[in-house]
């Protein structure tokens, strides 16, 4: 891997399958903005997998993040 930031495509797999978000209403008077980057190939795969299991992008990202963090 080139990056230290680009993961194998597959490697959130397992991680994501155990994965359980809560999703809590926020405060309204604070918005939150974080930058993280990522490979081409690691959000070709992610968004491949969104589609493999009928869920919105944004949520499947979403859980990759959380289990890595």
């Amino acid at each position: 891997m080139s990056d230290q930031h680009d993961h194998d495509p597959g490697a959130f797999d397992a991680e994501l399958a155990a994965a359980e978000v809560h999703v809590e209403a926020g405060n309204p008077a604070i918005e939150v903005t974080v930058t993280v980057p990522v490979a081409a190939a690691t959000l070709t795969a992610l968004s491949e997998r969104a589609q493999r299991e009928g869920r919105d992008v944004e949520a499947v990202i979403a859980d990759a993040l959380h289990a890595a963090a």
